[in-house]
């Protein structure tokens, strides 16, 4: 089917003013009930992970204009900005979408060459079928987080909540580790091999190099070419999974670890205090001081 013309862009700061949205913060949301939608979700580009989960019924949509159809005890992931339109549900539908920041996601994944691979599988293959021990798990956790999410905030609400994500995000790795085949070259096209290894990469030596050229040099391709291929699968060029990943690592390490920013730029081989600085500012809106200070208060808020 073709894409629509009208595609209405979608992000937390819409869902937040959305009535049928559960919101907890920019990095969570869920929908609990689709059969409402409205009309402007008939084609929508949503810049965040989805996770929809099927309980009943079934669910036909259009993803970058290829067809898929969900049933009863599958999950649909959608990675960010792509193009979901032409949807159609049966009455008897029944399902929760949970909606989840790329920046979330990343955080939950810090480190883990595996999930990675876990996750590049699922952005190929976005329908997977579960059992019904699996669904009726599934279902159990859709309802704690959306009942978490409505409750009134206290202490540790969003600790809480983020903890079961990441259950049910290994849930689903679980599911996916027993019962498909990963990181099998021989059923990947080319493309599909380069950014893996371009992913296994990133791991090892985002803390030493962050240009291009270093990653397609072990590649033993060219710039153009690994950032096309990049582009092509994902939708981001690779300098933006170097940007993505780095920030990810910063983000981490300002939160978690006790060393000083100084520190911290000359582990990740940053020329100077300064251009570590500016770094920040740029991916993180904000200085390394800054965002260590936002983060103390808002645990402090969450404590009270």
């Amino acid at each position: 089917m073709e894409i629509k013309d009208t595609i209405n862009e979608v992000d937390f700061s819409y869902l937040r003013r959305e009535d049928f949205v559960n919101f907890l913060n920019e990095n969570v949301a869920i929908v609990d009930d689709l059969q409402d939608l409205p009309e402007s979700y008939d084609s929508v580009k949503v810049n965040a992970i989805l996770i929809l989960f099927c309980q009943e019924g079934k669910l036909q949509l259009d993803i970058n204009a290829n067809t898929f159809v969900v049933h009863k005890n599958d999950l649909l992931f959608c990675r960010p900005n792509i193009i979901l339109n032409n949807y159609m549900i049966t009455p008897d539908f029944k399902g929760r979408v949970l909606i989840l920041s790329e920046e979330l996601i990343q955080s939950m994944m810090h480190g883990s060459r595996n999930n990675w691979d876990m996750a590049f599988y699922v952005n190929k293959n976005p329908v997977l079928s579960i059992s019904t021990e699996e669904a009726d798990l599934m279902s159990q956790y859709c309802q704690m987080i959306n009942a978490k999410i409505k409750r009134e905030k206290k202490s540790y609400h969003y600790e809480v909540v983020y903890a079961l994500i990441s259950a049910v995000l290994y849930e689903i790795f679980a599911i996916l580790s027993n019962s498909v085949t990963l990181s099998n070259d021989d059923m990947m096209r080319q493309g599909d091999i380069l950014f893996k290894k371009f992913m296994d990469l990133l791991p090892e030596y985002v803390t030493k190099d962050r240009s291009v050229s270093f990653y397609s040099e072990k590649l033993c391709v060219t710039p153009k070419y690994l950032s096309v291929v990049c582009k092509s699968l994902t939708g981001k060029t690779a300098l933006g999974w170097i940007h993505d990943y780095t920030t990810e690592v910063i983000r981490y390490k300002l939160k978690h670890s006790s060393h000083s920013i100084k520190e911290i730029s000359e582990s990740l081989n940053f020329p100077n205090l300064s251009f570590f600085g500016k770094y920040v500012r740029l991916h993180l809106g904000m200085s390394p001081t800054d965002y260590r200070k936002q983060i103390k208060q808002s645990v402090n808020v969450d404590r009270m």
